[in-house]
């Protein structure tokens, strides 16, 4: 990850909506039912840092992601309505290409 390109982009983001520098940023995803969101913190250097993905599938399409998912990582939870899960920049990396595959 390109910690320069991140911060100018957010820093025009901010600057575009009239907005301060904000301590956290996410990106937000819909496809097909399939969210992703990810996220950036700033750590204790105001770099942008620990990228978090969370992806979330309606109850309907959790059966193979859950049973895939829970493979590489144990932060999931649900609501009512789906199921979400959290994974590392690490995590991500190790599904990304078969994510549409498990769902």
């Amino acid at each position: 990850m390109n910690k320069d390109i991140i911060a100018k982009a957010i820093k025009e983001i901010t600057k575009e909506l009239e907005l301060s520098e904000p301590s956290g940023f996410m990106l937000s995803y819909d496809f097909n039912d399939i969210w992703i969101d990810i996220s950036l913190e700033k750590n204790e250097y105001g770099e942008w840092d620990n990228k978090i993905y969370t992806i979330s599938v309606s109850k309907q399409k959790a059966t193979n992601f859950t049973s895939y998912i829970s493979n590489v990582t144990t932060e999931i939870y649900e609501d009512s309505e789906r199921v979400y899960a959290q994974l590392t920049e690490e995590e991500w990396n190790s599904i990304q290409d078969i994510l549409l595959d498990i769902i």
